[in-house]
């Protein structure tokens, strides 16, 4: 039996995470259909130039972070010294890295071949002392799972951010200026939302538990190494091919985190917070694995099914121009589940209060990511994508093995969900070659991909479906909780 706090927790999480996705949805289907806009009036360049600067302003953003407004969240017992501490190292670090990257903007753009990338980085390093203001109020939204508000201030934000100011400023001819003033409002006026919110105490204090600075640090260590696996390969292309090839290469990326992100993003926010009041025991252990399973099922058929109709899919939703990016866009596709499982292990590791473990893990990935990928990318573009996939394996080898220490789940339980949907990504892969001899027509792209792809994940619904108990013995615990929350709801 689920104890009633845990049960409660867990049931605020449901309705947590029912927001998340919602929202990550809105915000996500919105920004494919105003990138699919903005790609086709703008061309791969102006995305190189920005996709410089936020890859500056996301190194940024890791530093005035620094894992304080993930303490907050995980600390049991928060007081007002201890907003008000998180609260003044961010906005100190804000305003300081604002200054900093305006003296050095022209050295980092130099770093990255694009000098027109320079008054880019200093206009939109304002976002930096934005975003350090949205901090400690989107955390402690977090921190009482109240994802409505923080998913309404996202989604407001973003709208007027590219609806208002973006897509208008780019059709009147603005082209890179459009999208730094779609990024800087949005920001804005997140921070505005998410404050008037929470409405915490302004006050400021140097006066902090030593238990936020030695939590923070942790956490931040293992971002540090979380960017570097994640934007590495970003900063590498930029560098070694330029702002095009950088352009090309971060709207594939974007076409492959968009599934993920919508889902992904939601299940860490609300796993992270409702392990961290739930702390270890049975009931984190079903909910992390059924979760893994979830996301093996769906995730793997998707993403190679988007590898399979790589070239078809830049050509609708792009355009020829674009066409490059399909080689790109096939290797990207081909990782991206195993980044899916292994996200679902941080907020774990950090909810039961051990970051050091993802840190250690994290580092050790880092280093091997830019060993790879510096040795890659003295090959070609393509190769260097292809090392993704490489990274991201042994991301989740290592990962895993600190998850099972921590978590005392066995290497059989973790292991099932990544072998289930290898199998199911294989039988993804059978199914559509055995449909595009069947179905083997020339036609439009959409007419094309449709008539291969519905054949096939038909045929996998049905077989998920009806195996479903065998396969995902989580299952009826996974209702029961989904039950115990609208039964909740209803109360």
């Amino acid at each position: 039996m689920l104890h009633s706090k845990n049960t409660n927790t867990i049931s605020t999480a449901f309705e947590g995470f029912s927001w998340n996705v919602t929202g990550n949805f809105m915000r996500s289907a919105a920004g494919f259909a105003i990138n699919i806009i903005l790609a086709r009036v703008l061309g791969p360049e102006p995305f190189g130039i920005v996709a410089v600067a936020l890859l500056i302003i996301g190194i940024g953003n890791l530093i005035i972070e620094s894992g304080l407004g993930s303490s907050i969240i995980q600390k049991e017992e928060i007081t007002s010294e201890d907003i008000a501490f998180v609260f003044t190292l961010q906005m100190l670090f804000g305003i300081s890295l604002f200054l900093i990257i305006i003296f050095i903007a022209p050295w980092l753009a130099d770093q990255f071949n694009s000098q027109n990338a320079v008054p880019v980085i200093q206009v939109m390093a304002f976002m930096l002392i934005l975003q350090a203001f949205a901090q400690v109020p989107s955390a402690l939204l977090r921190r009482n799972l109240n994802f409505k508000r923080l998913q309404i201030a996202q989604i407001s934000s973003f709208f007027v951010g590219y609806l208002v100011f973006g897509i208008p400023l780019a059709l009147t001819g603005f082209g890179v200026w459009s999208l730094v003033a779609a990024q800087v409002i949005q920001s804005g006026l997140n921070a505005t939302l998410v404050y008037l919110w929470s409405r915490h105490n302004l006050s400021l204090s140097l006066k902090g538990s030593s238990q936020i600075t030695v939590f923070g640090l942790r956490i931040l260590f293992a971002n540090i190494a979380n960017w570097l696996i994640q934007y590495i390969d970003q900063a590498v292309i930029g560098k070694r091919f330029g702002a095009q090839n950088l352009g090309l290469y971060s709207r594939a990326y974007f076409l492959n985190w968009t599934p993920v992100g919508i889902i992904l993003s939601s299940a860490q926010a609300t796993m992270f917070s409702a392990i961290s009041r739930i702390g270890k025991s049975e009931e984190t252990s079903h909910l992390f694995l059924g979760v893994m399973k979830v996301f093996a099922i769906f995730f793997f058929p998707v993403y190679w099914l988007i590898a399979l109709e790589a070239k078809n899919i830049i050509y609708i939703i792009y355009g020829p121009e674009w066409l490059p990016a399909a080689d790109v866009l096939i290797p990207l596709a081909v990782s991206m589940p195993f980044l899916a499982l292994v996200g679902l292990e941080g907020p774990v590791l950090n909810g039961l209060g051990k970051p050091h473990y993802e840190m250690w893990a994290q580092w050790i990935t880092a280093i091997f990511a830019v060993i790879v990928l510096t040795v890659s990318a003295n090959i070609s573009l393509i190769f260097t994508a292809w090392s993704i996939l490489s990274i991201y394996l042994f991301r989740l080898a290592i990962m895993s093995i600190m998850t099972i220490k921590v978590t005392g789940i066995s290497i059989k339980q973790l292991i099932y969900p990544v072998f289930f949907g290898l199998g199911l990504g294989t039988a993804t892969v059978v199914l559509w070659f055995f449909a595009e001899r069947v179905i083997a027509f020339n036609s439009i792209p959409l007419i094309e991909l449709t008539a291969r792809c519905l054949p096939v994940v038909l045929v996998l619904s049905v077989f998920i479906w009806i195996g479903r108990n065998q396969f995902f013995p989580e299952y009826p615990q996974l209702m029961k909780l989904i039950q115990n929350y609208k039964k909740e709801k209803l109360q």
